[in-house]
């Protein structure tokens, strides 16, 4: 870690670290945010590319060594590149639709158990974007079901109850 400070310390770059993260949060919206399509997450993937490349010219002002929130906030971006670039790398290899991760495109808009009932794992990779694996999922108590919201919600609730109703009996 003292090597990777000393190196941003030392950087007489052109960049600002500021910029870089105000692009990346604004691909991530527009690539990744909650609806997504293949061609804006690929988008963002070459977005993030370019935003690590310049990131390797940021300069920081600040040289002290208390309190530089220059140096700080120039970390975390830093790593944020890394954590969004395996976001993104991860939604891209999703074909389907699931919680907070909605694909738009044709043949993805519904959960696809039988392929990615599974975690998703990034594994950082230095000189090219992470390598993608899955992890099995152990379901110990509720079963995965579909979310439903108004009409759909109520009328599966009214479905349970009446199902309830004849087990009851």
């Amino acid at each position: 870690m003292k090597a990777h400070i000393d190196q941003l310390l030392s950087n007489q770059g052109e960049e600002n670290w500021a910029d870089i993260r105000r692009e990346l949060g604004e691909t991530m919206e527009a690539g990744c945010g909650i609806y997504r399509r293949e061609y804006l997450m690929q988008a963002t993937i070459d977005k993030i590319t370019e935003l690590k490349a310049r990131y390797q010219n940021i300069s920081i002002q600040d040289k002290g060594s208390v309190f530089n929130t220059d140096l700080l906030y120039a970390i975390e971006v830093g790593y944020g590149l890394e954590v969004a670039e395996a976001m993104v790398h991860s939604a891209i290899q999703r074909k389907e639709s699931r919680g907070a991760h909605q694909r738009l495109d044709e043949g993805c808009t519904s959960r696809d158990d039988e392929n990615y009932l599974k975690h998703t794992l990034a594994f950082y990779q230095a000189e090219h974007g992470p390598r993608i694996d899955y992890g099995d999922v152990k379901i110990t108590k509720s079963q995965p079901q579909a979310r439903l919201y108004g009409d759909a919600a109520e009328q599966a609730n009214r479905d349970s109850a009446d199902q309830q109703e004849e087990h009851a009996k």
